[in-house]
Parts: structure tokens; sequence; C-alpha cells
């Protein structure tokens, strides 16, 4: 009983983690509308770009080590398997909000909206991001995604459930419109700041190599069937694509609460 009560506490406690990780995320791309809980003093501007690439690189290391087969395997053969994408999510939120709360503002301008209906507009495009993010991670399994669903089918005793091929709405569009509306988030802001723009290169081009990496792992895992969804199906941009011999519209996105990002 004690066991179970604990591992449930550790996958709500790494839930609410990201829950708040998520809404400063949101706040961060909208200029901050919730404030940091700690005053950050300014910094030299040199000083305050090598801090903030210091904060998306930590970021992005824990995100793609602890994502690997590799680092699994050793992983939970010292902790509870149920727990691992629990703890994964818990570690990362803990640095999402160490990267907002530590964050280093450069507010030299790069662009500014001054029209009123635009900047509304383009804070809408972000607000927009932000629900694809959401509507994405529901098509495939929120709660896995973020551990709940391992926690509870571990207090239940079931084994974890295998992944499986499928094709829900936004996954035909694009194969990884998560991180597409990442992008969107990220970049769709009527003030560009210095270190706004640091923050939205840093962090793209960590998803555009967690992608190779976790690309290579599904490919790797699920072989033919992957490559022809690959085939039929762009990456993160809506265009069309022309269909390889023997692709076809059927083949359907895979789950991917355990990939990369």
């Amino acid at each position: 009983m004690l066991r179970t009560l604990a591992t449930l506490t550790v996958g709500l406690g790494a839930y609410i983690a990201f829950l708040v990780a998520a809404i400063y995320g949101i706040s961060f791309t909208l200029g901050g509308v919730l404030p940091a809980p700690i005053d950050v003093p300014h910094t030299a501007a040199p000083l305050a770009f090598l801090i903030n690439i210091g904060l998306i690189a930590l970021f992005g290391v824990q995100h793609s080590v602890m994502a690997r087969a590799g680092w699994k395997r050793w992983w939970t053969s010292i902790i509870p398997p149920a727990l691992e994408r629990s703890l994964y999510v818990l570690l990362a939120s803990a640095l999402l909000l160490a990267l907002f709360w530590l964050w280093q503002p450069i507010p030299t301008l790069v662009w500014e909206v001054s029209n009123p209906l635009l900047r509304a507009s383009i804070y809408g495009v972000c607000l927009a991001g932000w629900a694809i993010v959401v509507l994405a991670t529901f098509q495939i399994d929120h709660f896995e995604l973020f551990g709940l669903r391992q926690v509870w089918r571990a207090t239940q005793n079931r084994p974890p459930a295998p992944p499986k091929f499928r094709i829900p709405f936004l996954y035909q569009i694009v194969r990884h419109p998560l991180m597409s509306g990442f992008l969107i988030a990220f970049w769709a802001t009527p003030v560009m700041t210095i270190d706004r723009l640091v923050f939205a290169l840093g962090m793209s081009l960590y998803i555009l190599i967690g992608l190779a990496f976790e690309e290579r792992a599904l490919r790797r895992e699920f072989g033919p069937a992957y490559q022809k969804y690959e085939a039929s199906v762009p990456r993160l941009i809506p265009f069309p694509m022309k269909r390889r011999s023997g692709s076809s519209s059927q083949h359907s996105a895979i789950e991917k609460g355990k990939g990369s990002l």
C-alpha cells in the first residue's frame, strides 16, 4: 500500500510540476504575464547571453540524454520502470522553471509591432500555437506522455501498454504537430528582443536536433512502417509531399510518449 501511494504521489507531483511549468511557459512567450518568483538582477549583455545559452543547453541535454534507450535501460534498473516517465517529466519541468526564473533579459529590440490590431493578432497566433500543443498531446495519449497512465497501470499490477500506430487528425497533417505548435508559440511575438530571439533560436535548434534523434529511433523500432509514414507526411510544415512508390496515406502516426522530446 505504501509503495502504491508513493508511486501515485510521484506521478501526480510530476504532472502538477508540468502544469506549473506550462503556465509559466505560456506566460514567458506572451511577454511575462506572470512575474518570476525571484528577482533576477540586471546582467551585462555578454554574460546574460552566456547564461541564457547555458540554461537552454541544460534543458536540452536533460531531454536528450534521458530519452535515449540506453539511459532508460540503466535508469529503470535503479528505479521502478513505472516511474521512469514521471521522473523525466518532473526533472524537465524543474529545469524549465529554472530557465524561466533565471532567464536574463537583453532588452535590445529586434522588431516591434505597434499597431494594436496586429499585435493582438500575433498574440492570437502565439496562443494558437499553444492550443496545437495541447490538442496534439490529447490526440496521442496525454496521460501516457506525462507519466500518469504508467503510474496508474503499475498500481493495478498491469504491464505497460506497447507503442502502436495511430493516425489522429493532426498527425495526418505533419508528423510532429506538438513541435510545430511549439515553434509557432516561440516565434509569434510582436516584441522580439535579443534575449527572446536567443530563446526562439535555441529552442528551435534543439527541436530540430531532437527530432532527428527521435525519428532515427522510430525508424529503428518500427522499420518500414514508419518509413512509409515518413515518406507521405511532412515533418513540421504542412506542405504537399510527392509520394514515393509504395507509400500510403493510411499509415498512422506513432504514439510518442517515450520519444526524445
